[in-house]
This record gives C-alpha cells, structure tokens and sequence, in this order.
C-alpha cells in the first residue's frame, strides 16, 4: 500500500465511481480499478459493496477512508512543515480554532501577528475541541485555539485564566440586568440554548442545585446558539468569548454566578514544539501578548 493508492481511494470514495474518479485524477479508467483491485487483494478484504451505485463502502472502507484523509492530510502537511521550517519571514501558518474563539481570536492574535510577521499566509481549520486536539496530535496543523476544560495528553498548551461563562438574552424579551450575575435559580425558570460542548457542564451544574434546565435547543456552533438568542427564543449560555459579538448583536450579556461554570482558552501545541518557523512564531507572540497584557 502507498500513498498513490490511498489518493486514488479517497477519491473514488468522494466522486462516488471509479469512472468519475479517474477523470478528476487524470487518468483512464483502467488503472485506478487497477490500483483498487490491489488494494482489497493487499488488505484481504472488500472495500466497495459494488452492486449499488454510487459506491458504497464496507465497514472496513469506511474505516480506510477515515484514515486515509487523514493520512493524506499529514503528508501534505508534512511536505509544508519542511519547506517552512526554516522560513521565519514567510511559510504558513496551519491553526485550529473552536467555534467560541475564532473571531476573539482573528482580531487579538491573528491579525496583529499579521501585521508583525506580513510574509506569513494563514491556514485556518474550524472544529470542536476534542477533534482539534486529536488532529494536533497527529500534526495535521502547528497549533490550535481551543476551550479548557479537556485532557492535555500530548500537548503543551499555554492556558489563559477561566472566566465566568455568559448568560446571553434579548433584553425585550427576558428581564436579566445586563452586567450583574444571573443565578441558576434564575436560568431554571427560562428556556436555554445550549452550546453542546457545555452541555454536560451545565447539566451537571444544575444538578448539583436540584435544578432542572428548560433545554429549548442545542447547537454544535457558539454563532448558531448567537442566532438563536437573537431571536429571543430562549437565553444563550456562552463562553465570555461570544461577549462582543453578542453585544454587537443587541443582546445583554451577564455571567452565570455558580463557580463551576467557568472556562479557559488555551493555545495548544505538540509536546514535542512546533513543526514551522511560521508556528513556534505564533507561539511566541501569544505567549508575549498575554504576559504583558494589563
């Protein structure tokens, strides 16, 4: 098995057919069913159930099209880290954001790096924090912005100080005083939106008080349960990096009093450093950033 094979695979499985595959790939039909035939035959198993069309995948395909995008993503991110390893004035720069913290972190990190550093272009990926963390891992990119609280296994990460989570509601509709702690005995008796990646710190919070949340929605995105908010559907419960934008958005914001609800951003490396001239330059201008900042 090479990468070759891996390539002709993935793009099988994503055009749906041998056929569609081998035009996007340059090639004549014959040898990508080539290449696939030698695959199965090196694996010992079928990859394709062929009798439906488009093709679908076995159990053991879909496993080795998980594996192999990421496999693919590693090389090329690996043939990226050499060109850039020496490149302190350009290269690119491959970060992993949340959701929470993309746009706190485009405007605090990522546009002043920018402007220190203008020879460096940006590769930026969107995730949760467990999946960021996972392809951290496997160096599918330099660093990631993500959300404590999580297991730091094979990662050093540079943690900022947690902050009360935010309560975030529109003020026509919900009677909360903008600024000024809302309790849980509060929330309990209004509908809430939930970002999922909270979801079973909030629960458990509420749990703890013998309290029972009127969950209206949950979303995978901290800009979904925004939107939600500001249709004064139910009350937002948000990291405080959504505070801005919230507030550009007309909502008040407040943070939720009970201590456990609190989170971190932390910026996350391998434990091993950085691939990139381009990444450990990041790494230092957030670390300096926030030390001196007031």
């Amino acid at each position: 098995m090479d990468l070759k094979q891996i390539r002709y695979f993935v793009e099988v499985v994503e055009q749906g057919s041998i056929s569609m595959a081998a035009r996007k790939l340059g090639l004549t039909q014959p040898p990508v069913s080539k290449q696939m035939q030698l695959l199965e035959r090196e694996l010992g198993c079928a990859l394709f159930l062929r009798s439906s069309q488009p093709l679908e995948l076995t159990a053991e395909g879909k496993l080795l099209y998980e594996r192999g995008v990421n496999l693919l993503a590693m090389a090329a991110g690996m043939v990226q880290a050499v060109a850039d390893c020496r490149d302190t004035q350009g290269g690119t720069l491959r970060l992993g954001l949340v959701s929470s913290v993309s746009q706190l972190a485009v405007e605090r990190w990522v546009a002043p790096f920018h402007r220190s550093h203008p020879g460096v272009s940006f590769e930026l990926y969107e995730a949760n924090t467990y999946l960021l963390l996972d392809q951290l891992r496997s160096r599918q990119f330099d660093l990631a912005l993500v959300r404590t609280p999580f297991a730091s296994r094979g990662v050093a990460c540079h943690v900022l100080p947690p902050r009360p989570m935010l309560a975030l509601w529109r003020p026509e509709r919900f009677a909360f005083r903008s600024g000024e702690p809302v309790s849980l005995e509060e929330l309990a008796e209004v509908p809430l939106i939930l970002y999922r990646r909270w979801e079973d710190l909030v629960t458990e919070a509420f749990d703890r008080r013998g309290l029972r949340p009127q969950v209206l929605a949950r979303s995978d995105s901290a800009g979904t349960c925004l939107a939600l908010a500001r249709t004064g559907l139910g009350v937002a419960i948000s990291p405080d990096s959504m505070e801005q934008p919230a507030l550009a958005a007309g909502l008040g914001t407040c943070p939720i009093g009970d201590p456990s609800l609190r989170s971190g951003i932390a910026l996350a490396r391998s434990e091993s450093g950085c691939d990139t001239a381009a990444g450990q330059a990041f790494w230092d201008f957030f670390c300096h950033m926030e030390a001196v900042r007031p």
